[in-house]
């Protein structure tokens, strides 16, 4: 599945405040939900199935990406956040680098299939130097948004 089908302007956020591994991912859990007309058990439960997502291993791929990712129900699609953090944050990362650039992707319990396509798609563009650098100079949720859909297109 292309990033363009997943990714939308209201789940792009940039310079937002990091602070540590789990109040990103809490706070990742809050937005989305929120943005997706959710209330808060959908955050509650989000937010734990990626901490529990965490514990089998980080989704810290290295070069300061991460890419959180869980299977939850109450969703019809998947769905990915991508934030810019104005400071890096340790994650766990496979490197012991601080991250800055997380995408997130939150997939119904039934798309397994869709969900490693697209967690493979994300992370081949995330892995890339020059689309990270690209993602790094976004000063802008709006400029973020855009640069993440022109690197899937160049992909």
């Amino acid at each position: 599945m292309k990033i363009e089908n997943i990714l939308t302007q209201q789940l792009t956020q940039c310079g937002i405040p990091g602070g540590s591994k789990k109040r990103v991912l809490e706070n990742l859990s809050t937005f989305v939900t929120e943005q997706l007309g959710g209330d808060g058990d959908q955050a509650e439960s989000l937010f734990h199935n990626l901490v529990a997502r965490e514990r089998l291993g980080s989704t810290g791929i290295g070069e300061g990406v991460a890419i959180p990712h869980c299977r939850v129900a109450g969703f019809n699609r998947i769905h990915g956040c991508l934030i810019k953090l104005d400071q890096a944050i340790d994650f766990g990362a496979l490197d012991d680098q601080p991250v800055d650039l997380i995408f997130a992707l939150i997939v119904p319990e039934e798309q397994n299939e869709e969900h490693l396509a697209t967690l493979a798609r994300v992370a081949a563009i995330m892995q890339d130097d020059s689309s990270r650098m690209s993602l790094r100079q976004c000063s802008s949720s709006e400029e973020l948004y855009n640069t993440a859909l022109q690197l899937e297109r160049a992909a």
